[in-house]
């Protein structure tokens, strides 16, 4: 079953996973997406990573934890935010580099305030970041992941991590609990701020294929 979505990417699976999501728990939803994954080339598991996020299942990070490596794409880190991965484990990924170095500063990232250009999700969830540390610490760790590899990869990331650290270490409540991931992937009109985050979002990729038909248009 699993081979039928071996070059879907997160689009073609959004049906069969919402089926997934209405019809199994959280544990079934997880089995039958990891199962899916786990078919794919690493680039397309990368990008379909995202959706681990939303099974709502917290045994999802130990998933991305044994499975994240190259490409690096952001979604393993969005869903590591999303998942609510706790500052120890990530700062266990900045400490043992590589791809799990990367994950963790796109996992951070992921927890400033939602921004427009986060996805609808990701704002209407608003990701915070659990057991956050003191600005010191965060500042010693990322200081340790420079010293230890300063590519142009992790220099824009911690650059912009820097950018909004108050952001990231503010604390307080989620917009959306980890456990009700699964209902926001399914309908998220009934949360809270999801009408105008949606309203924004329609408009903006309105005015994009608009100016891409024009585009066309020239071309043409």
């Amino acid at each position: 079953m699993s081979d039928d979505y071996q070059l879907s990417d997160s689009r073609a699976l959004s049906v069969p996973f919402a089926q997934q999501l209405s019809q199994h728990p959280p544990d079934g939803a997880l089995a039958w997406l990891t199962a899916v994954l786990g078919t794919q080339a690493p680039a397309l598991r990368a990008s379909n990573a995202i959706l681990l996020a939303y099974t709502g299942n917290p045994a999802a990070i130990d998933w991305i934890d044994a499975h994240a490596g190259s490409p690096v794409a952001g979604q393993w880190g969005v869903a590591a935010a999303l998942l609510g991965t706790p500052w120890p484990r990530i700062l266990a990924w900045l400490q043992r580099g590589g791809a799990h170095r990367l994950m963790a500063l796109d996992a951070l990232y992921a927890c400033r305030k939602p921004a427009v250009n986060m996805s609808p999700l990701e704002q209407i969830a608003a990701p915070v970041l659990a057991q956050a540390p003191a600005r010191a610490e965060l500042d010693d760790a990322l200081a340790a992941c420079l010293a230890a590899s300063a590519t142009p990869r992790i220099q824009t990331a911690i650059h912009s991590i820097n950018k909004h650290a108050d952001e990231i270490l503010r604390g307080g409540p989620r917009g959306v609990a980890v456990a009700d991931l699964p209902r926001l992937y399914l309908d998220p009109a009934p949360f809270k701020d999801a009408p105008a985050i949606l309203a924004q979002h329609e408009t903006v990729a309105a005015g994009m294929r608009k100016n891409l038909q024009n585009l066309l248009k020239g071309i043409l």
